[in-house]
């Protein structure tokens, strides 16, 4: 080798060096300095090269360690990790279940079971050693991994559950077919049934509830219709929970007891006295609904049951019929209801004993449907000549207290109506989250003697619906009229917002006296107008104003009104004579348009306005 290429070596091999050196910290002139370090071949270079990858490598590996253990530490002061192994176990299990998340995932459950035993080595070995999170089979599991799945579920009882695609996407008929008949031959373990199956799936479901099941603690089953014979394949299992929908069983085979919740939803349910004979065995229960189920009466008990229920939260008994409400009613006590819906179904032999009638049976749990309004947000009642309806919603839209009744002679009406508003006290402390109101008056509702208790009773209208004919002009006098209390002045219903004038004939004097008294005399500004010691509270200001009903109305008077009441939006009475050509309809708000907003608007926002 020349002297040349010898040097240019030397060189290359100590600069490297040098480099390697600085990087990881070694310090001492005599490995920076060529006359010690440099080699005397290439050979010896190399050599040097691989002795210092080799005390990096052992320098990297010791720092790993370290970090490894200073995180091990750290995660030993996490809360998590302090609390005990149980109760890890037991918020393992709510993050799993798939119906304890807010929102609600349909990530399969062995996917989320993987990322979680994917979070530390801790966990991993947690999931590992606990062989009832394992013990979850679920129909998005591939078939070649059910076998694994049971091997770490080490004979814990079994969790069942196949959903159609609505709920699991990618579960079709085959599928669910393919995994019942491997689940099947594990009956006398499962623990929990969950099944709303495609239609034509091979057993269907009510099929699957004549297995032998001694460990099945919960049911949740959606079918088709069907009946099942002998239920449970023998002797009634102890069951927490009994849900089906649109399956029927032979009640004469079975005998619940301590029972959380029972749910029946077009489904045969038991006859009054087997009813009331489970409610009696079942101190711990939570829930009962009852929804288009039918209800043999004939072996109801002569007397009264007395059924305490301390922790019945949910009562539905909806379009059942109504003997079978009065009856379950004034058998049961419970201190509070969360949610409490009676819709009867009025059959024919049950004409001449309307709503009213159950009254009676509702006065001892009075206080109870009074808890419902702690979670009330807003009051529909809505009132027609055959029926009335009165809801209390949540923030979900959902009811926690709903009354439904055919009502078919007006005697009746004020009957009830009178009993609703002396039982249930909206202006109740526990009432004070309700912050809206609507009130319908349907078609063939005589106001008469029925419309200003129901506006003193509701408080917040903000929603006003008047569809009848009769006593039209006595609504409008009490809406229009101002009420002196001491030096204050206020309307009635000051939080109206939307008014539908729909019933004929509403007169049209009426009509423009109102809404002269009510908001064309309000002076130009907010809140309440002080005149001298008087003090003037207005009514909220007008958004919608429906005057179809009232007659010789006609255009130049609803121009008239909205300059009166400052009201955006009035339905005048030709709103629905004539259909938009498609020329009109196409131009209808384009000489509005604005050619520079393009510029401003962000594309996603206006393919969000087009879908809408």
């Amino acid at each position: 080798m020349k002297a040349a290429s010898k040097t240019a070596i030397g060189d290359a091999a100590g600069a490297v060096l040098k480099s390697i050196c600085k990087e990881n910290g070694f310090h001492g002139e005599y490995m920076l300095d060529q006359a010690v370090c440099a080699p005397a071949s290439p050979k010896e270079a190399q050599n040097a090269i691989d002795s210092l990858e080799m005390t990096l490598a052992t320098l990297e590996a010791s720092m790993k360690a370290r970090i490894v253990q200073a995180r091990k530490r750290r995660n030993d002061f996490l809360s998590i990790n302090r609390l005990p192994v149980e109760m890890v176990v037991e918020i393992f299990r709510n993050v799993l279940d798939s119906d304890a998340l807010c929102p609600p995932t349909f990530i399969p459950y062995l996917e989320r079971l993987k990322r979680l035993a994917s979070v530390c080595s801790a966990w991993r070995r947690l999931v590992n050693g606990t062989p009832g999170l394992w013990a979850v089979l679920e129909s998005t599991c591939p078939l070649d991994f059910l076998p694994t799945v049971i091997r770490k579920a080490k004979g814990s009882p079994l969790n069942i559950r196949c959903a159609d695609s609505g709920r699991y996407p990618g579960i079709n008929r085959h599928s669910a077919t393919a995994f019942l008949c491997s689940v099947i031959p594990l009956a006398n373990k499962w623990a929990t049934l969950y099944v709303d199956l495609p239609v034509s799936t091979e057993p269907p479901t009510h099929q699957l509830l004549e297995k032998n099941t001694p460990s099945l603690r919960k049911v949740l089953c959606k079918g088709t219709g069907g009946s099942v014979a002998k239920p449970f394949g023998g002797p009634t299992p102890r069951l927490k929970e009994l849900h089906l929908h649109s399956v029927s069983i032979d009640w004469s085979f079975v005998e619940l007891k301590d029972l959380s919740a029972l749910v029946l939803v077009d489904s045969q349910a038991p006859s009054i006295s087997q009813l009331l004979a489970i409610l009696d065995r079942s101190p711990e229960l939570e829930l009962m609904e009852l929804r288009h189920s039918e209800v043999n009466v004939t072996d109801a008990p002569s007397a009264a049951s007395n059924i305490i229920l301390p922790r019945l939260k949910d009562l539905i008994l909806s379009d059942i019929r109504q003997q079978a409400i009065s009856f379950i009613t004034r058998s049961i006590h419970s201190p509070r209801f969360r949610t409490f819906v009676i819709i009867p179904e009025i059959t024919p032999e049950d004409s001449e004993t309307a709503f009213p009638a159950l009254n009676p049976n509702l006065e001892h749990l009075v206080p109870a449907m009074q808890y419902t309004l702690t979670e009330g947000k807003s009051v529909e009642l809505a009132i027609s000549q055959i029926d009335v309806e009165f809801v209390v919603k949540r923030d979900t839209k959902a009811a926690c207290l709903k009354f439904y009744a055919k009502i078919n002679e007006r005697p009746r009406l004020q009957s009830h109506l009178t009993w609703l508003q002396s039982s249930i006290d909206l202006k109740a402390e526990c009432a004070s989250g309700i912050r809206e109101a609507s009130v319908t008056f349907g078609w063939g509702t005589s106001l008469e003697n029925i419309h200003l208790p129901i506006l003193e009773w509701i408080p917040n209208i903000r929603e006003l619906n008047i569809v009848t004919h009769q006593g039209t002009s006595e609504l409008i006098q009490d809406l229009t009229e101002r009420i002196c209390d001491g030096n204050k002045v206020e309307w009635r219903c000051p939080r109206l917002r939307e008014i539908c004038f729909r019933g004929f004939p509403t007169p049209l004097e009426d009509v423009l006296e109102f809404a002269q008294r009510r908001y064309g005399d309000r002076p130009t500004g907010e809140g309440p107008n002080e005149s001298g010691e008087i003090i003037v509270h207005w009514p909220d200001t007008l958004e919608h104003l429906d005057v179809q009903g009232v007659e010789d109305m006609d255009d130049e008077t609803v121009e008239d009104l909205k300059a009166i009441t400052g009201c955006p939006r009035i339905v005048g009475p030709h709103a629905y004579s004539r259909e938009a050509s498609p020329e009109d309809w196409y131009d209808e708000g384009y000489g509005y348009s604005d050619e520079d907003s393009l510029g401003s608007m962000d594309l996603h926002d206006i393919f969000a306005l087009v879908g809408h």
